[in-house]
């Protein structure tokens, strides 16, 4: 029996759950990595422990789903997506997605794992709405997730502090009828 999961199957990469064996250090890297921590926004040091009670916790909630992305050719894991605060009742939910190699940007692998979540979102969990906030500088993500059919819906002014300033972001949202009228 072929010992790897794949929950989720695009071309060049695939969505499996989360594996604390294989997936910790990844996970703890990426969190700590001076290029992922500009693209999160994060400012404080992660250690072992501390990455493990995080992502622990975010698989402990039944409001997220998450997935660790690898790479088809290799099985590599490279970063982590899915989605956080699924609303069961208004069908909506918050979509999350971080590359933990850089060395794997820019390559399509975000695109894809945006595709797949997408895609487990509203055809297997029938929900209607998803939404992110991104940094209105960030303008390759903006632009990738506006082909992935997310729109902009607003902005949230001066929404985080980064370099001695305060940095706006967009709410970006993409709505079931407008995923299967792209999708198809």
């Amino acid at each position: 029996m072929n010992s790897i999961i794949k929950f989720c199957e695009g071309e060049k990469i695939y969505l499996r759950p989360y594996n604390e064996e294989t997936d910790l250090f990844l996970f703890y890297y990426g969190e700590n990595n001076k290029e992922v921590r500009e693209t999160l926004f994060l400012f404080s040091p992660l250690t072992k422990k501390e990455a493990q009670e995080k992502i622990e916790g975010w698989i402990a909630s039944k409001e997220n789903k998450i997935f660790t992305i690898c790479e088809t050719e290799t099985d590599t894991p490279i970063g982590i997506t899915g989605l956080f605060r699924i609303d069961y009742v208004s069908r909506a939910a918050v979509f999350y997605i971080a590359i933990y190699n850089p060395e794997f940007w820019s390559k399509g692998y975000g695109k894809e794992a945006t595709k797949l979540v997408l895609k487990y979102s509203f055809e297997i969990l029938n929900l209607n709405r998803i939404q992110l906030h991104v940094a209105t500088n960030n303008i390759k993500g903006v632009k990738a997730y506006e082909k992935a059919g997310f729109k902009i819906e607003g902005t949230l002014r001066e929404a985080m502090y980064h370099h001695n300033k305060y940095i706006d972001f967009y709410v970006m949202g993409i709505l079931r009828k407008e995923y299967f009228n792209t999708s198809n």
